[in-house]
């Protein structure tokens, strides 16, 4: 919004207890990034327990992800024109109730439906919550608020693969989406006393823009659609992906066009060429990509090729997820010390750091081998996260509120299918390359072949039945390695990939400035403390 909106745009003045605001935002953060992670990790369960194939149960973590995009630029203006604290009391609500009917869905079309509405709630925590911590909190309070953002979504992601193999093994796959009930439940009674109660703005309401603002959500809806599915359904040879790519950017670009006709656009696209921010809108993403690919590349391979399964892969995992308990107040209270630019690439280059540690996987590697370059990972993923968001915070006054929201939600979201995407699709065709390029040295006939299945036949000789069933299952261990060693290989160019990510990350920060000065006046005086 421009700054002709700013006398209506300007908050009340900060909570009595904004304290309860940063818990909130702690549980939120926790809440959507954990529901996500979980349904994913637990799909397998969620599917034998309702009867769905591979294909059809691939929509179940899709429709609450595809809802969170959709409802995420609704909720900002749901909650300009309403007051953030009803819209994020009705989604702790709604959120709730899905979460605990899901396990009793008769069907897979009852189950999506109410994935969508878990979505639905759950999509308004990020974006509200984030125009909380920098409209609503004293600027001393801005760091502690955005390091309880990182810090649970990266402890949600990885700290998930425990939960469902501890739900799975030891209790009902059930408390994959019961669980959910209990923190919505605490959630609401931290809206409810930590935010303040404002009137409904009827005028904003009549005059608002929410047309716009649902033609916006419905593409970047569709868009993500089309990227959560796109693998699967091999991208463009897909009837499916391609009209959705096409209806999503028909729609955004209709979007574009219709805000730039309005005097009082919702969302204020002049804060995309303010001086720094594009620069950050890709850092922000390039920190997705590096969150994401830390908890992907790991657990693929040590589920892939060491065989384990969630429980035990959650063991490594919490390597990243622990330390976030410590490293993320020490970030905070670094941020209120140091210049935010330092922050950002110190994080990236001890999170490449952890990445090119990576880059020495062997097949024999376990769980405890990924430790430290897990632990670097951790430490560096935090701080770069926190002082990304904190640096951008500098450079958007009150009347940007609706737009900053919409930017993180849409970063965070975008940012982690994208990543999610690319490692599925690069780690894919390098497996295959590498395949390719084993199998060259591996053929019928080689002598170092023909020795290698005679000693996998001698292994196995005293529990197979013949000669043939020893050299048939020698032939067939063979195949396995090859596999195994492929597939390493694969998650090795991913560490590599990642570490290039991150090179660039530190290339980025180097083009960054002082913020520029806001027209608009500060949304809350800074506390003594910080003058």
């Amino acid at each position: 919004m421009n700054a002709t909106a700013t006398a209506v745009a300007a908050p009340a003045p900060p909570a009595s207890l904004p304290w309860l605001g940063i818990v909130a935002v702690l549980i939120g953060a926790v809440a959507t990034t954990l529901t996500s992670r979980l349904t994913s990790i637990g799909l397998a369960d969620v599917r034998g327990a309702i009867g769905a194939g591979f294909d059809e149960g691939a929509w179940i973590p899709t429709a609450f992800s595809a809802a969170q995009m959709m409802i995420g630029p609704l909720a900002i203006f749901l909650g300009r024109a309403f007051s953030p604290r009803r819209v994020l009391l009705a989604g702790c609500v709604v959120y709730g109730l899905a979460e605990f009917l899901i396990p009793f869905a008769p069907d897979l079309h009852i189950m999506i439906a109410l994935q969508v509405l878990a979505g639905l709630g759950s999509g308004t925590f990020i974006p509200l919550t984030a125009s909380f911590i920098l409209l609503s909190l004293p600027r001393a309070l801005w760091p502690w608020g955005l390091a309880a953002y990182a810090m649970n979504i990266i402890l949600g992601l990885n700290v998930a693969s425990s939960l469902e193999g501890w739900y799975v093994e030891h209790v009902t796959w059930h408390w994959i989406f019961w669980q959910n009930t209990l923190v919505a439940a605490p959630l609401f009674v931290l809206y409810w006393f930590g935010l303040r109660r404002l009137p409904i703005d009827r005028e904003y309401l009549r005059g608002g823009d929410f047309r716009g603002m649902f033609v916006g959500a419905s593409g970047f809806t569709l868009v993500f659609i089309a990227l959560d599915q796109g693998d699967r359904l091999d991208w463009f040879s897909s009837t499916l992906v391609v009209t959705l790519l096409a209806l999503g950017l028909i729609a955004l670009g209709l979007f574009l066009l219709h805000e730039s006709t309005l005097e009082t656009p919702s969302v204020d696209f002049g804060l995309l060429v303010r001086r720094n921010v594009f620069v950050l809108i890709v850092l922000v993403l390039a920190t997705r990509f590096l969150v994401t690919s830390s908890n992907t590349l790991v657990a693929n391979y040590l589920i892939q090729v060491r065989g384990l399964r969630p429980l035990e892969v959650g063991t490594a995992l919490l390597w990243v997820a622990l330390p976030q308990l410590v490293i993320a107040p020490t970030v905070a209270w670094l941020l209120n010390r140091i210049d935010a630019r330092f922050a950002i690439g110190t994080g990236l280059t001890i999170a490449t750091a952890g990445f090119l540690l990576g880059t020495g996987i062997t097949s024999q590697w376990a769980e405890g081998n990924f430790s430290v370059a897990l632990l670097l990972q951790a430490v560096g993923e935090t701080l770069e996260l926190t002082a990304v968001i904190y640096f951008f915070g500098h450079h958007v006054g009150p009347a940007d509120g609706i737009t900053f929201g919409a930017i993180i939600q849409t970063a965070r979201l975008f940012g982690g299918e994208l990543g999610t995407s690319v490692l599925i699709m690069f780690t894919r065709k390098a497996e295959q390359w590498h395949s390719n390029l084993i199998g060259q040295h591996v053929f019928t006939g080689d002598p170092a072949t023909m020795e290698r299945i005679a000693a996998y036949a001698r292994a196995v000789g005293s529990t197979a039945q013949g000669s043939g069933d020893a050299e048939a299952r020698g032939a067939s261990l063979l195949a396995a390695a090859i596999r195994a060693q492929a597939y390493t290989l694969s998650i090795l160019d991913g560490f590599l990939l990642a570490s290039c990510v991150g090179v660039l990350g530190v290339g980025l920060v180097l083009l960054l400035r002082e913020p520029p000065v806001i027209a608009t006046p500060a949304a809350v005086p800074p506390l003594p403390a910080a003058k």
